[in-house]
């Protein structure tokens, strides 16, 4: 009996020597041979193929439960063997913490899964052909060889991560990311993330900030640039301190560069803020679901140089175009706009010493549901209100209703502007028109307008007073010639009327007619709509002779 005990315990000894032996022995032979064991586990991928991989430090530690890596300075550059269609990346990750990393789903389920790893400073700096140069069909089979079918890891904490990518053929930088900091929790990304263009990846829970992008578009000459972006899929938030779009150039050197005529844009200084936004799926589906998306303090400024040809081929989409041809599925239950600023600005065909601008300030609006979801709950209307200062004196009221799912695009448009002095606008009217709103009030403005695609009939109703008009001189100034003079006097007194109502009290309806002009935006639609009426009260002219106008027009 004593001579079985004693080979028990020897056993138990060997065992136990044997398990503590077995973590010993692998952890010399992964430390020896540490640098090519993760080096082949960066570029079996896909996308660091031809790229070699360098290490600073690096410790493994090897025990039943995973594995623990600890890195420093990993390196990865271009090998002489990159191919001139494939993305370069020169990469530096300072410092890599990873715990639990298991062999068995590594050796034999091809994924990678570990417990947590912790990242400090991830610096990329890549150059990429554009994607539309890549050839995209013969990574398939490279992807279904070397790629995971999964990573996973239960916490990722990423801190200072920053990129720069170029753009392979110009060299010009295409996208900047300035210190993401990101705590990730339950992240899977699968070989079906992979394939599908609409996923990214899976996670339970992520937040994280971003302190600067800027991303370059228009052949690099206007950037999108964000500030303070952070996120949160707890409280289903997102917000964005700070974006623009910068255009690079100024005004007429942009608009002068093109053959034919471009708008010159620029939007500054405005905040985001979204919220009961469905992290889950955009992240896994591409999914964009909104509760709320509110924007604030936004300052949009647009110039038209109207001394460059149009493009006469040209056929700005309208609401319910626009609306059938976005392919992200959405759903936005509620926008709103706070206190933005828009300014309009042209450079007139004729040579002028000025400009012709507008602007609306304190403008605020709020639009509708927005939905093209596959649920039976697809919106069929776009419904928009909005209220302004037009040259920061006149208060403007619009409501805007678009049938979406109608081919021939019939929206209502009706609204209203409060009292101003006619002369605020002569920014505008002077140097389009060579004529100046010597004086005049608006009492109130109302419209009403149907229309479609093709054109639109209503009614304006303008109530002012003592409108008088000023011819000007070749140099859009005024003077005392005489002839101008008595030009001014009988378009003041003959040809337009002077008031609406008259001293009878009766009041003149302006009909509205104009046809759509295929080549213009929307915006100009609704403009010439308004206009229509607004000269057919000051001129007197009917319906009838309005259409009679538009036929001679076309």
């Amino acid at each position: 009996m004593k001579k079985w005990t004693i080979i028990a315990l020897l056993a138990l000894v060997v065992v136990i020597l044997a398990l503590r032996g077995i973590p010993f022995l692998i952890n010399i032979y992964l430390n020896q041979n540490a640098d090519s064991i993760v080096s082949n586990m960066i570029t079996r991928t896909s996308g660091f193929e031809n790229h070699h991989v360098s290490f600073g430090h690096i410790k493994l530690d090897y025990n039943y439960a995973g594995t623990y890596l600890d890195i420093e300075d990993i390196k990865i550059k271009p090998t002489q063997d990159l191919r001139s269609d494939q993305a370069s990346f020169d990469l530096l990750l300072s410092h890599a913490k990873i715990t639990g990393f298991k062999w068995k789903n590594f050796l034999f389920n091809n994924t990678i899964a570990i417990d947590s790893a912790n990242l400090e400073n991830l610096q990329i700096k890549s150059v990429t052909p554009p994607i539309d140069s890549l050839n995209l069909e013969s990574r398939t089979e490279k992807r279904e060889r070397k790629d995971y079918d999964m990573i996973a890891a239960n916490q990722i904490i990423l801190h200072n991560f920053n990129l720069e990518n170029k753009d392979l053929y110009s060299d010009s930088i295409r996208l900047n990311i300035e210190n993401l900091s990101v705590n990730v929790e339950n992240f899977q990304f699968t070989k079906e993330d992979l394939a599908d263009p609409n996923a990214l990846f899976g996670v339970k829970n992520i937040h994280g900030q971003i302190t600067e992008v800027a991303l370059h578009f228009d052949e690099f000459r206007q950037t999108v640039a964000i500030k303070g972006l952070s996120f949160d899929t707890e409280d289903q938030g997102l917000a964005i301190e700070d974006f623009s779009v910068i255009n690079k150039f100024e005004k007429f050197p942009y608009t002068q560069s093109f053959k034919l005529r471009k708008p010159w844009l620029q939007l500054k200084e405005g905040k985001m803020d979204i919220t009961g936004m469905n992290f889950e799926a955009f992240l896994k589906r591409g999914i964009i679901e909104i509760d709320s998306l509110k924007i604030s303090q936004i300052h949009l400024e647009v110039f038209n140089n109207k001394k460059i040809p149009e493009d006469m081929e040209r056929r700005p989409a309208m609401v319910h175009e626009i609306f059938q041809t976005i392919n992200v599925p959405m759903a936005i239950r509620n926008t709103i706009l706070k206190n933005g600023y828009l300014r309009i600005e042209e450079q007139p065909e004729k040579s002028t010493p000025r400009t012709a601008h507008l602007f609306f300030s304190n403008l605020n609006a709020e639009i509708s549901e927005l939905s093209n979801l596959e649920n039976g709950q697809e919106s069929n209307e776009l419904s928009l209100k909005a209220d302004a200062l037009l040259m920061g004196k006149g208060k403007i009221n619009l409501d805007l209703n678009y049938a979406l799912d109608d081919s021939l695009g019939n929206f209502h448009l009706r609204g209203t502007l409060g009292p101003m002095a006619l002369n605020e606008v002569n920014t505008m009217i002077e140097p389009e028109a060579k004529i100046s709103l010597k004086a005049g009030m608006i009492n109130r403005l109302d419209f009403n307008i149907y229309a479609n695609d093709y054109d639109g009939y209503g009614e304006v109703i303008v109530r002012y007073d003592d409108l008088e008009i000023e011819l000007l001189n070749e140099d859009y100034q005024k003077d005392k010639n005489i002839l101008r003079k008595i030009g001014s006097f009988l378009a003041s007194k003959v040809i337009i009327k002077s008031q609406n109502p008259k001293k009878n009290g009766e009041l003149r309806k302006g009909p509205v007619y104009a046809k759509r002009v295929k080549h213009k935006s929307m915006f100009y639609y609704w403009w010439q709509l308004v206009l229509s009426g607004l000269k057919s009260t000051v001129t007197g002219e009917e319906l009838e002779e309005l259409k009679a106008k538009e036929v001679q027009k076309s």
